[in-house]
This record gives structure tokens, C-alpha cells and sequence, in this order.
């Protein structure tokens, strides 16, 4: 696969699901910058604040659409591995949106798919690791109900670009299903 092919790619899956962790394999893959929405927000919170994001995080909450778009779209260059937004389908209306005005377009939306007990285990290992008030067992359980209520019409809004990939197991395994799926992708994606 070449660089050209591929530049704008929207990783989804649950809390847990190994985002982060693919995300730069495969940044490092199609040669764009990894983009995560929580590394953003968190960065953002950590810099004064200014919307209130680290109440909304502590809590489980999801960060307003405007302000995850604002964010987001600081950071979002020609091409890009964008993990954690968007989360709803009206936050990918608006996202298609800014990027339709630049002219481009998402082109592959990959879905990392984990049973909600790995996802649960997998945060609780980061929280302990990393001391992250976000991946406490409450707020997790509570970032899991409101990916699973959003993620059917999300990935409706996607329909012929998603393409699904088992997140479990190790890393290597992982990216080795991402790297088919990215290379099984419709042409009728490109752009």
C-alpha cells in the first residue's frame, strides 16, 4: 500500500478497544499523524480549562459536540488516523462538514470490535498504570453505555466505509487484521 492511497482514516470501537494503541502503527503505515480526541481534550483540560472538560471526563460524561469539534478540528491536517470522534452522528455530520469544505473526505472508517469484559479489563489496567480519573470502574461502565446506544447509528452514517476488525488478542495480531481491512477497502472510498 502507498501512501497516496490511503490519508484519512476514523478508527471506532469502545472505550478499551486498543485505539491508542493501533492508532500509531498505523499512523506510522499509511505515513499520516495519529490524531486521538482524548489525548486533545485532556491536553486541553490540562492548559486551564476553559470548557469545563476535565468535570465532563471525571464524571463519564461526553465532552459537547462544539467543544470536541473545536478541538478536533485544530489538529486535523490533509490526512490523518482519528481515534474517539467522532462519537455520535451528529458530531460526523459535522465533522464530514469541515472536511468537505476543505475539500477532502473521511475515506475508511475501521471498527475495533472487543467484548465489553476485555474493553473493561484493558481500561482498568491503563487506569492503574497511568492514574487516569477517567478509566475508573464507574466511569468506564458508563463510557461503555454510551458507546454501544451510539455506535449503530454512527457506523449507519458510514454505511460502505466500515470496515470491521476483532480487537482481541495482542497488537501484532490486531494490526495484521487492520492492515487486510485497510487494503480491502471499496475504491469507491478514495479521495
Amino acid at each position: 500500500m502507498t501512501n497516496g492511497e490511503l490519508r484519512r482514516v476514523l478508527l471506532l470501537g469502545p472505550p478499551g478497544a486498543g485505539k491508542g494503541t493501533l492508532a500509531p502503527h498505523l499512523s506510522e503505515l499509511l505515513g499520516v499523524p495519529h490524531v486521538s480526541s482524548g489525548q486533545l481534550l485532556r491536553a486541553s483540560a490540562a492548559e486551564g480549562d476553559p470548557h469545563r472538560i476535565a468535570e465532563q471526563v471525571a464524571r463519564g460524561h461526553p465532552v459537547p459536540d462544539r467543544v470536541a469539534l473545536q478541538v478536533v478540528a485544530a489538529a486535523l491536517g490533509p490526512g490523518f488516523i482519528l481515534d474517539g470522534f467522532p462519537r455520535n452522528v451528529r458530531q460526523a455530520a459535522e465533522l464530514d462538514r469541515l472536511l468537505a469544505g476543505d475539500g477532502r473526505n473521511l475515506q475508511l472508517v475501521l471498527e475495533l470490535v472487543v467484548p465489553d469484559e476485555v474493553a473493561s479489563a484493558r481500561l482498568s489496567r491503563l487506569a492503574r498504570m497511568e492514574s487516569r480519573s477517567d478509566d475508573s470502574p464507574d466511569t468506564v461502565a458508563a463510557r461503555l453505555v454510551t458507546y454501544r446506544r451510539d455506535a449503530g447509528p454512527l457506523l449507519a452514517h458510514y454505511v460502505g466505509r466500515v470496515r470491521r476488525v476483532s480487537a482481541s488478542g495482542d497488537v501484532d495480531e490486531v494490526f495484521l487484521r487492520a492492515e487486510r481491512a485497510l487494503a480491502s477497502r471499496p475504491r469507491t472510498a478514495s479521495g
